[in-house]
């Protein structure tokens, strides 16, 4: 197996530039590492062609959204994605005051995937297009962003900035792949133009600097190519030209000039702001299967370069005679779709796929700019791996004469001297990091993991930072990819997680080390495959595929071991897999054709439902729920895009219910139960963030006008705060603050005396009685259960005090029975006064096995409501 010793995390990247470990490549999705670090998941160990490997994710991406044949998941959340458009925009408009609250949790240094940077019309800020997590504004150096396109579902792609006169705010087009929409109100509310169909792709986007401040879209509907116009500042559109081959268009960055397209094999003109063209020169002998095109202005209209994909592969071209003849200098075999040409050197151009490649020759030949993996130790002058955009714009005010903006997975960089050097833009309020998994401590809920596409593991360090936009920065440990962390105690002491081909397992809260192992021999599975730690052993997780893999620790050592659980081999592969917290014997497990079973023997042998559950994504699994309080209730949840997205039993898995009344047809990541005692549920969808109200049977969006429209893809609970984390494909980490009553536990699972469990069995609710009970007293134990009016955190009698004693309101002395288990009943007052109200409550007990005497509970906040 391959493993490594017990690194700190830190330790690991500084001695990344030294330290080649093994190759993991037994498994068909294994990466390979480079200088001690998981290559980025775009680079297989198999496959030289890393575009190749990008669309094989995105594969899997698509296969998550099973339907059955002849439904189309997009139309549908298209619609799903009006809906929370309008709905937020009512929100934003509404002086009605909504249940709930959002905090913006992170990251808020560590940036995630961007396509395009286009300044401002006074050149005085910058606007950048992200992935998933709309457009973002801030200063030209980056110090301090702000999310302007929250309303809008979906990635950004191409900006168009139009200025307007008298000092008015700049109208802003933005466009993902298929759709265009346009916001006057720097991002407050958005629409779509007029006159533009959906998409199947838009190539390239233009602002002309003429009067009219034309722009132009490229884009295609089915295998037909149009150019789009508006004169209008984007508020409608018409075809102003047809087109029948691959193609791109460009126009002078440095004054208004013509409009050049390269359509297929040639060069043409217009010099009617994109209503006709003229051919210029010569083909150059063959029609390309894809086209990134772009001119050097320093050569006053002779000069362009061209990337031309034939047969698979980018051919660099070049005219210097205005397309009358052309060379072909060299192949480009790294490139994606990165391509950009210098304004004031007519030999210098670059192109990039995981790495930047630069030529300041003509393109007779390129070198790397800098090596993906020195970013994690230099991330503000090396840059970040996968180049999603780049582009060049006129500076006067620096020696080139031009400033390039170079956009990748891990934010945008800046370069004033042609990309010699660069600096990145990224590392404020940025907050656009695609996580797959949170998971929070409920010893110190200040303590955060994630695991995220492309910013590897990370950690959250420091206190909350003021100032709007993410409260808290993160520290990436080790790069790459990671998903569905979890542990056993709800501690960070042993946290396990999966990157495509191992697993990764840090011991210690805070300042984990970290460990290896292998994915077993012939490992079949998903892409990243489904795993969860024990219930109850902190020392064993599962790995799920075809088979269910129990990996257990030997001894003393951070080694582990893997047999199969049980015997059965699972067709297809297994997407999720749950122990109940009431009975651990239960178990349930999906498959990824949405097969459910069931298992009252901890997993060794498994009945199946008869019920065919909502179909299973194969990217990180359907979700699995069982309730804390019952036994026999579980909740399912995964594609309904053919069936009911969440489903419901309440005889442990025997048979399922449809639970979707109020949730639309859409994909569902991941659901928690709500810690108020309520029976809330929540779930992590596509479609973005949904409640389950249990008296109504009822799903609605949480999203009101604060948190973004973009995909929500984990969740968990944090009991101490009554909080719900969400976890975005794309905006980061939100929290959800519900309001609502109920009793929290907080200072938990902690070290010493403090061993005792605080629990109630129903909420504070006015004019109720609440039965408190105390677990893990000395049997026939005596002690009492203290209700003050403020919480505190201060040592005594060896463990931790967590009530302020001077501000206590009532005391109740308890007696446990013969199995440390005592009771006490709590009446709440039926006083209106009291509603909000907070009251914090700690038992302690006689207990003459720790070293003062006193044996103490964790600490339990009470927040009444009616």
């Amino acid at each position: 197996m391959f493993r490594t010793s017990p690194i700190g995390a830190s330790l690991l990247l500084l001695l990344a530039a030294c330290s080649v470990a093994e190759s993991n490549a037994g498994h068909p999705f294994a990466k390979p590492y480079l200088n001690g670090m998981p290559q980025p998941t775009e680079v297989a160990a198999e496959q030289d062609e890393g575009e190749e490997n990008q669309e094989a994710r995105e594969e899997w991406m698509e296969a998550m959204h099973r339907a059955a044949p002849g439904v189309d998941w997009r139309v549908m959340e298209e619609q799903n994605r009006r809906d929370l458009m309008a709905a937020r925009e009512q929100a934003i408009f509404s002086t009605q005051l909504t249940a709930g609250s959002w905090q913006e949790l992170g990251s808020r240094n560590l940036a995630g995937s961007v396509h395009i940077t286009v300044p401002s019309s006074d050149g005085q800020s910058l606007y950048v297009g992200t992935d998933l997590g709309g457009v973002f504004h801030g200063p030209a150096d980056g110090s301090a962003w702000t999310a302007i396109g929250d309303g809008v579902y979906g990635g950004v792609y191409h900006l168009g900035v139009i200025p307007q006169s008298g000092g008015a705010q700049d109208v802003i087009l933005r466009a993902d792949n298929n759709q265009l929409w346009r916001s006057a109100d720097q991002g407050l509310t958005w629409q779509a133009p007029t006159g533009v169909p959906i998409f199947t792709e838009i190539r390239r986007m233009l602002v002309l600097d003429d009067a009219n401040n034309t722009v132009l879209i490229l884009g295609r509907q089915a295998s037909t190519w149009s150019i789009y116009r508006s004169v209008d500042d984007g508020q409608s559109f018409s075809v102003s030209y047809g087109i029948s081959e691959q193609a791109d268009l460009f126009t002078p960055r440095d004054v208004l000039g013509p409009v050049y397209l390269f359509e297929g094999d040639r060069l043409y003109q217009s010099t009617d702001g994109g209503q006709s063209f003229s051919s210029l020169g010569s083909s150059v002998g063959f029609t390309a299967e894809d086209v990134r095109f772009g001119g050097h202005e320093i050569s006053g209209g002779q000069t362009f370069s061209a990337a031309l994909k034939r047969s698979g592969t980018w051919e660099l071209w070049r005219t210097t005679n205005a397309g009358s003849s052309w060379s072909h200098p060299t192949d480009m075999n790294e490139m994606w779709s990165a391509f950009t040409t210098s304004i004031t050197d007519a030999d210098t151009l670059a192109y990039g796929g995981v790495e930047m490649y630069l030529s300041s020759n003509g393109g007779s030949s390129f070198s790397k700019v800098s090596d993906w993996w020195e970013h994690p130790a230099d991330r503000q002058n090396k840059l970040h791996a996968d180049l999603m955009g780049m582009s060049v714009i006129p500076d006067a005010s620096v020696a080139s004469g031009e400033r390039w903006f170079i956009n990748t997975h891990g934010g945008v960089y800046e370069s004033t001297d042609q990309a010699a050097t660069m600096n990145w833009l990224s590392a404020e309020r940025l907050g656009v990091s695609q996580y797959y998994s949170t998971l929070t401590s409920r010893r110190d809920p200040s303590q955060v993991y994630a695991g995220s596409q492309d910013q590897g593991f990370q950690r959250a360090i420091g206190g909350p930072i003021a100032g709007g936009g993410p409260s808290q920065n993160f520290v990436e440990d080790i790069t790459g990819d990671y998903g569905h962390l979890s542990s056993t105690s709800g501690t960070l002491d042993i946290v396990y997680s999966d990157y495509p081909g191992f697993i990764l397992i840090c011991v210690g809260e805070g300042w984990p080390a970290l460990y290896f192992e292998d994915f077993p021999t012939g490992f079949a599975g998903q892409w990243l495959p489904f795993m969860v730690a024990d219930p109850e052993d902190p020392d064993v997780f599962y790995l799920c595929g075809k088979k269910i893999w129990r990996y257990e620790r030997q001894g003393i050592q951070y080694n582990w071991n893997y047999t199969q659980l049980g015997s059965k081999t699972f067709t297809p592969e297994v997407t999720a897999l749950a122990f109940s917290p009431v009975d651990p014997q239960r178990a349930w497990c999906t498959t990824s054709d949405g097969k459910i079973y069931w298992s009252t023997d901890r997993g060794v042998t498994w009945t199946q439902s008869a019920t065919t559950g909502p179909s299973a994504h194969y990217f990180y699994g359907t979700t699995i729920v069982p309730s804390s309080t019952t036994a026999d209730v579980v909740w399912i949840g995964g594609s309904g895009y053919s069936n009911a997205p969440v489903m419901f039993s309440a005889n442990g898995g025997q048979s399922f219910q449809d639970r979707r009344s109020g949730m639309p047809n859409t994909l569902v990541y991941d659901m928690v139960e709500a810690p108020d005692g309520s029976g809330r549920m929540y779930a992590a969808a596509h479609s973005g963030a949904w409640e389950y109200e249990p008296s109504t049977q009822q799903w609605s969006s949480i999203l009101g006008a604060e948190a973004p429209i973009t995909r929500y893809w984990s969740v968990e609970a944090v009991p101490s705060a009554n909080m719900i984390r969400f976890g975005t494909y794309g905006r980061g980490i939100w929290d959800y603050l519900p309001e609502t009553p109920g009793f929290f536990p907080y200072a938990e699972l902690r070290d010493g005396p403090n061993v005792l469990t605080l629990e109630a069995n129903a909420q504070p609710l006015l004019g109720s009685q609440v039965m408190l009970t105390v677990e893990g007293a000395p049997d026939f134990g005596s002690g009492f259960l203290n209700v003050s009016l403020a919480g505190n955190d201060m040592a005594m009698f060896g463990g931790d005090l967590l009530i302020d004693l001077n501000q206590v309101v009532w005391q109740k002395s308890m007696t446990a029975d013969g199995n440390g288990v005592a009771t006490v009943t709590l009446s709440i007052p039926n006083n209106p006064a009291l509603i909000g109200a907070e009251r914090y409550l700690q038992a302690a007990f006689r207990d003459s096995g720790q070293t003062q005497g006193w044996a103490l509970s964790h600490g339990l906040r009470a927040v009444v409501g009616q």
